[in-house]
């Protein structure tokens, strides 16, 4: 088909063009493979069959999944454990901290109950006590330093 380009629209002039005709193109055909036809028959035997599911195959599937359900289980019970250790730790620390702010009370309240100079005076003018005088004190040397055991008079100070 050919047409005339020009400046006024004409009418498309038809001219018979010989056809072409082409063979229809078949895809090629291959030949089926087979283990018989296959060089290496042992190889592709063993390639079919590994195509497939055996046995041994979902027996390992089977072992594998069951392994990490296992698994999966103990790390939650595991998990739920520790986070409840967590809170026991946590109430314990604040039960700890409640007896020393107890304790730091009860020790003030001893301090402001009893101060020395009342121990002195009833120690002085209730029990009859009165300081050691110079050559009271006598000093002795001994081995072990955690105790003194008396077991004669002290002989006084010369």
């Amino acid at each position: 088909m050919y047409y005339v380009d020009g400046s006024t629209v004409r009418r498309t002039q038809y001219q018979a063009v010989p056809e072409r005709r082409r063979r229809p193109q078949q895809p090629a055909r291959r030949p089926k493979r087979t283990p018989e036809n296959v060089t290496y028959p042992k190889a592709a035997a063993r390639a079919e069959r590994s195509l497939y599911f055996d046995r041994g195959y979902m027996m390992v599937l089977g072992i594998a999944l069951l392994v990490m359900i296992i698994s999966c289980v103990v790390m939650l019970t595991l998990q739920s454990k520790v986070s409840n250790q967590e809170r026991n730790i946590h109430s314990m620390q604040e039960e700890i901290q409640d007896m020393e702010a107890n304790n730091a009370a009860y020790s003030d309240l001893l301090e402001s109950k009893y101060s020395l100079d009342k121990v002195y005076t009833v120690a002085t003018k209730e029990l009859g006590m009165v300081y050691s005088q110079k050559g009271q004190i006598v000093y002795y040397e001994s081995a072990n330093e955690d105790y003194v055991k008396q077991l004669k008079d002290v002989p006084e100070a010369n």
